[in-house]
């Protein structure tokens, strides 16, 4: 009678050992893979829906200056970076919703909120339009965050590395079929087009479990129900004991961020990222972004604005997936691909300044090569997506103890939208009063001094435990990195 109950308490998924949770996890692999793909595709769609608000500013301004509708410089600078704002505060907020409610509630919770707002965007009244503008960048922001989340905390990391690669370019992608749509049709149907992104999301929603990870404070056998049905019966049991190591961790020292925050290696590590975020924000990716072939063009089309805005997309589209795939498949030491990230962005933004000075002059063989500037634009993308775009949230996961990553991830990311908003506040407040290559040289400039700072403040991660990159930062070791780590590793 003994020896069963020791064989059922041994088979519990959160206190069965390691030895057997390798076994089991390594018999079935990724586990059910339908609804781990499930998942993926709901991440990706609030990516899209996310996508299109940022695309959403590019067509829409554009059509109210060639109407030639009532509406200020001061309005058309607010309209396009509003939603900036929204973001920034929305990370912070989006975090407290998550931890409060877990992720799948707190989309059931904003989806209403969400699909309302852009229904708003039909009204005329610039004030509504504004207001509109930054609850669509705070639910916005809010929703991907949420649907993220999920991903990370149900998806097996064999399968997640993969899906995480179309994650990243379905914002681009977003971006895309906003302007795109918006340029070829009327602001009801650009607005319902967007609209009915995130409303397909919330009906999909409704089917899925809560996040494992969100559930087991306050029910183990709820977490397992809910890892089970993402992975299969018997496909859950490491992960599980995973998600139990971090969770009484985190409960032993519950105050344990408060004083982390404190320390030397972790506040050094942290401004390291805050400025690789900076430089990362001042290369004027987003101003590419939200302004399209524009920039060059002294407000007027190339072609026609709607296959502008599809070539330019193409370039974010292709770029952001072509180095996705590479980072999924190979991993390479971050500082040197950082630095020359750095590096080659800023020479493709001297080049457009260069093309903008010979423009300004009237330079006769500028005319001829009016799809230069095309050119150097997808070489920016190229080498922006190679380091730029993509190691500063792999750092804060390699520099934080666990205790602080959700922290600093809040803070990095909330700083990166608001730095954001700077950025295109100030060039488009200045575009008309300063010139344009004036603009890119500083930029050029800036991201220069980005090569500098890589080169000798970012530490090498790959390959080194978290009390070597600790001592690297000069100062105590502190903290350790959470029992999922190992599992998601090699992703980066």
């Amino acid at each position: 009678m003994s020896n069963k109950k020791e064989e059922s308490s041994s088979t519990s998924p959160y206190s069965i050992t390691e030895n057997v949770l390798e076994e089991r996890q390594q018999h079935h692999q990724y586990g059910r893979i339908s609804t781990q793909l499930y998942a993926g595709v709901l991440a990706c769609l609030s990516a899209l829906s996310f996508g299109t608000i940022l695309g959403w500013s590019n067509p829409v301004t554009h059509s109210m200056v060639v109407d030639e509708e009532e509406v200020g410089k001061k309005h058309l600078v607010w309209l396009v970076c509003l939603i900036l704002i929204g973001c920034s505060l929305g990370v912070t907020s989006c975090t407290f919703l998550m931890k409060q409610m877990g992720p799948k509630k707190a989309l059931r919770a904003l989806g209403p909120f969400y699909i309302l707002t852009w229904w708003l965007m039909l009204i005329p009244d610039i004030d509504v339009q504004l207001a509109g503008r930054f609850f669509l960048g705070f639910l916005g922001i809010s929703y991907s965050i949420c649907g993220e989340n999920l991903l990370m905390q149900t998806v097996h990391y064999g399968i997640r590395r993969y899906i995480t690669v179309f994650h990243s370019s379905t914002m681009v992608l977003g971006v895309l079929v906003s302007t795109v749509v918006g340029s070829a049709t009327s602001k009801f149907h650009h607005t319902l087009v967007c609209a009915s992104i995130p409303i397909l999301h919330y009906v999909l929603i409704q089917v899925i479990p809560e996040s494992p990870v969100f559930l087991y404070a306050t029910s183990h056998v709820a977490a397992a129900k809910s890892l089970a049905w993402y992975r299969g019966a018997g496909n859950f049991y490491m992960d599980m004991a995973n998600i139990k190591k971090d969770w009484d961790a985190g409960r032993q020292d519950s105050d344990a961020y408060r004083y982390m925050l404190l320390s030397k290696v972790v506040y050094r590590a942290l401004l390291t990222v805050m400025g690789v975020t900076f430089f990362q924000v001042c290369t004027g990716y987003f101003i590419f972004m939200f302004y399209n072939m524009r920039i060059w063009c002294h407000g007027k089309t190339v072609y026609t604005p709607v296959v502008d805005s599809t070539i330019t997309g193409v370039c974010f589209v292709i770029s952001k997936l072509f180095w996705g795939s590479l980072h999924s498949v190979f991993s390479w030491k971050v500082r040197g691909l950082l630095i020359t990230s750095c590096f080659a962005s800023a020479i493709g933004l001297t080049l457009l300044a260069l093309y903008q000075l010979l423009d300004a002059l009237e330079v006769d063989i500028i005319i001829n090569v009016d799809w230069s500037p095309m050119i150097i634009l997808a070489l920016f993308l190229f080498f922006y997506d190679m380091g730029l775009n993509y190691y500063p949230k792999i750092l804060i996961f390699e520099y934080m103890p666990f205790q602080m990553y959700k922290r600093a991830f809040s803070i990095v990311h909330a700083s990166f939208w608001l730095l954001s908003f700077l950025n295109i506040y100030t060039f488009a407040s200045t575009i008309l009063s300063v010139p344009i290559y004036v603009v890119f040289t500083v930029l050029a400039g800036i991201t220069y001094a980005g090569t500098v700072f890589c080169y000798f403040f970012v530490v090498e991660p790959k390959g080194k435990s978290l009390i070597q990159i600790q001592l690297e930062f000069g100062g105590n070791p502190i903290g350790k990195r959470g029992a999922l780590f190992n599992q998601t590793r090699h992703t980066v």
